[in-house]
Parts: structure tokens; sequence; C-alpha cells
């Protein structure tokens, strides 16, 4: 039995209602709506449709933390015993899914690049490749996926939002501009758009027009999911810091960015980047370490995500417990041990460097912190992240320059 989506593509296994459900999903997943975990009921009822129970086990692993991969398994087990029934387009991503599953973040990447290349008009993997992309720091591939959205939804809602994401991470920030708007014209809550232009501003030193657009498009976010929520208001916190108004960037703070789902990783690294730029900027903030630390001790033998990393490190070390951080890197060096060839490279000459860094930054040590932060910058993009993200590490290495350079004359 095949069903298809909404593009004409098929779907194994699945009823008319299981499509009409794989439908409703896409459309939530591409405008980071808040009912994408209707899904799960719609893979639930199709036990043997692989691509449903490989979206569904997709989603688990999205979460970004350890629970994710626990819940995500079921959905897996029911994916492989279904692949021998899926069509070549289907187990393209099923191959992408089990590379994922195993933090095969290249070879997920490949075969979601292989698929998106034989079928432009699967969106929803050319979405997925993207999400691989941007966690490698892979920004030609980004744009690779971005354009093969535009072959096939140049009018479609949501697609001109990866476009324009993927050229600002390219550095073309006329065109990712104008394709933002255009987004936000053909769908108003185009989430994802606005945050394309809003990183345009951030990137060509707007914060006075960054902070008004946001303002102008924050009213279509209450529907949304809490990630793209949570991203959107930090990004109109940073402009107001840009601004030099921290009271409001702690009040957004306090109102957006802390307290909707503490337990979701991107919560947490959100959370640990503001707190680090406001106090880097004089300004207290209070017990506001101290929720943020109980949630991210709990992730620190995961190592997921290197750019996750890198803030559960700087919380554990600013306000963990005594014993904390260095446990935590033994942890990160044993995990970087063991990773495949693909990886080691970048944790010898990126990822440890840069932690390192982090931890001499959060304990005053900023001749250290600036000696590693140099070794690590040249290919900082590697951990992930966007320019913004990965701003706050530029920054820092700045600032602990400086203050390395006053301490050394002052002896």
């Amino acid at each position: 039995m095949k069903s298809a989506d909404q593009s004409g593509l098929p779907i194994s296994n699945a009823c008319a209602a299981g499509a009409a459900g794989y439908d409703s999903y896409v459309r939530e997943f591409l405008s980071y709506g808040s009912r994408l975990r209707e899904l799960f009921a719609v893979a639930d009822a199709a036990p043997d449709a692989a691509l449903l129970n490989a979206h569904a086990a997709a989603l688990h692993l999205a979460f970004e933390g350890a629970e994710g991969w626990t819940h995500a398994e079921p959905y897996l087990a029911r994916m492989r015993a279904a692949s021998s029934l899926a069509t070549d387009r289907e187990r393209l991503f099923i191959a992408a899914v089990e590379a994922w599953a195993l933090r095969d973040w290249r070879r997920a990447l490949g075969a979601l690049d292989e698929l998106t290349v034989r079928w432009p008009a699967d969106i929803c993997a050319i979405k997925w490749g993207q999400y691989h992309a941007f966690n490698l720091g892979d920004a030609a591939a980004l744009l690779r996926f971005g354009e093969r959205a535009r072959i096939v939804f140049e009018d479609h809602p949501y697609a001109h939002g990866m476009i324009a994401f993927a050229l600002e991470q390219n550095h073309r920030l006329a065109e990712a501009e104008e394709e933002g708007l255009r987004a936000a014209e053909i769908a108003i809550d185009d989430a994802w758009a606005h945050h394309a232009v809003a990183h345009v501003m951030d990137a060509e030193g707007r914060p006075r027009d960054g902070a008004r657009w946001l303002d102008h498009c924050a009213h279509t976010w209450e529907k949304k999911g809490v990630f793209i929520r949570d991203h959107n208001w930090w990004h109109a916190a940073l402009f107001r810091i840009a601004l030099g108004r921290l009271d409001e960037a702690l009040s957004i703070y306090d109102a957006r960015l802390w307290g909707a789902w503490p337990e979701f990783p991107q919560e947490q690294i959100g959370a640990v980047s503001m707190l680090w730029r406001l106090e880097m900027r004089g300004v207290d903030v209070g017990d506001r370490w101290t929720p943020v630390v109980e949630q991210v001790r709990r992730r620190a033998g995961e190592h997921i995500l290197p750019f996750h990393d890198l803030h559960y490190l700087y919380a554990l070390a600013r306000a963990g417990e005594p014993g904390e951080t260095e446990a935590f890197l033994a942890s990160l060096s044993r995990s970087a041990e063991a990773a495949g060839d693909a990886y080691r490279e970048f944790w010898r000459d990126t990822g440890l460097p840069a932690a390192y860094a982090v931890r001499a930054y959060a304990n005053d040590d900023f001749s250290a912190a600036a000696e590693h932060f140099a070794r690590a910058l040249p290919q900082l993009e590697r951990i992930g992240g966007s320019h913004a993200q990965r701003h706050l590490f530029v920054e820092a290495f700045e600032r602990a320059s400086a203050r390395a350079g006053r301490s050394a004359e002052a002896m």
C-alpha cells in the first residue's frame, strides 16, 4: 500500500490518513509550529510505514539531549523492520536517521544530500539537511540545500526563509534580506525568515533596525514552538545589548528566554549565552545562573553537539560545584578520543582548545583563555551554530586578550 504526500512523493505502507498526518507534520516543521508532536500518533498508527517512523525518530533526536535517543528507539526499531518495503527515497532518509542515531553527522548529511539531489521536491528532507549542515558549521552545504528548495518551491510558504538564512550564513547579506522579506510577504508568520533578516541586520551593525523588525514580527511567534520563540527573542535581546539597553535585555531574558521548557538543551544554551554576554558588560544577573546550572549538569556526560558542550562547560565553570568543570573536561576528552577519524582532527584543533579557553575565561585566567581561543578561532565554524552565536567566543577572546595584555603590562 502506498499513499503520497502533497508533492506527490510516495509514502510506503501509509493510508490516506497517514499521508495527511505527514503533510501536517511537514507544514508544522517548516513553519516551526507548536503541533509537531502530533506526528508521533501518526507514526504509532502506521508501524509498517518506515518513512513516518523515521521522521518520528528524527524529531526525538532533534531534541539534542540523551532522552531524545531513548524516546527515538521504538521508532527506529519500526523504521528498521519496515525498511525492506521502503522506496529508494525513503531508504536514503532512513540511512540519514540511522547515521544520526549513531552520531555520525557527516554521513547523515551525505545521505540527505543525495536524497535531495534526486528528489528536490522533498522539502522536508531539504530542511533536515540544513539542520545537519548548520550543526556541522557547513555553510556551503546549508546553501546547497537552500538552492534546491528554490527549484520546486519558488512561491511556497517557508521556502524563502530557508534560502534567506543560508545566504546570510554565506555572507550574501543583501540577497538574504531580500529573500527574507519575500518570505514574510508569502507567509507573515515565517519565523525562520524573521530570524534570517535579523541575522542580516546584526551582521551589518543595524541594531535599531533589528530591534524594530523583531518587535514588528513578534506577535506571530506565540503560536510557534519553543525553539523559535526562545531564539528569536534571544536575537531581540542581542539588539538591546548592542543599543546599550541592558535592562531591557535582562527583562527579555526573564520573560522570554528561561522557563518555558528548562529541560530543552536549546533553551539552556540560549540562557548561558545571554547571561555570559550580560556579565561581560557588567550586568549583575543575580541568582539566575542557579536554575540553569541545575539543568546543565544533567547534560554533563552526553557530548552530543560540541556547540552545546562549550555552553554547558561555561555554566559549570562559572557557577557549578567544585570539581564539576574538571570532570566535564575529562569526560569531553574521552569522548573526543573515541570519535571517529572524521571528527578527531576537529577535536584536536578546534573543539578541545575552545573548551580549554572557555574554562580559562570562566576562571579569569585571561592569558590562557586568549592562547586557547587563538588556536580554536581559525576554524571555529566547525563547532556549529551561526555567526551571531559564535561571536560570543570571538568577544570573549578579544576581552581576554585585552585583559591579558593589561596584566602583562602591570607585571
